[in-house]
């Protein structure tokens, strides 16, 4: 499943936030209201690498997310280089 985390700025007041969703989506301004900002930018968060110390967990979005992203975890690897392979591989074969 497809998680964006969103990046936005508004022209009209200089505001700047972030948002997330399962779409590439437009946003109003939290600030001063403009109406249907376009992200200049957006990350896939469909597949994340967490640091959990001595372990890389490898997470994917949830197909059920709705309204916040939701993970479950795919597989823990004892390096970096381990769990980036692993997350490679599991977006190609999406």
């Amino acid at each position: 499943m497809s998680w964006f985390r969103h990046h936005f700025h508004c022209e009209a007041c200089e505001g700047s936030w972030l948002a997330e969703a399962k779409e590439i989506v437009q946003s109003d301004c939290p600030f001063c209201g403009m109406r249907d900002v376009f992200a200049y930018k957006s990350d896939d968060r469909s597949i994340v690498i967490e640091d959990h110390g001595q372990l890389f967990v490898v997470l994917e979005a949830m197909k059920t997310a709705e309204r916040r992203s939701e993970y479950r975890r795919l597989k823990a690897f004892s390096s970096r280089a381990k769990a980036d392979a692993f997350a490679v591989k599991r977006r190609q074969a999406s």
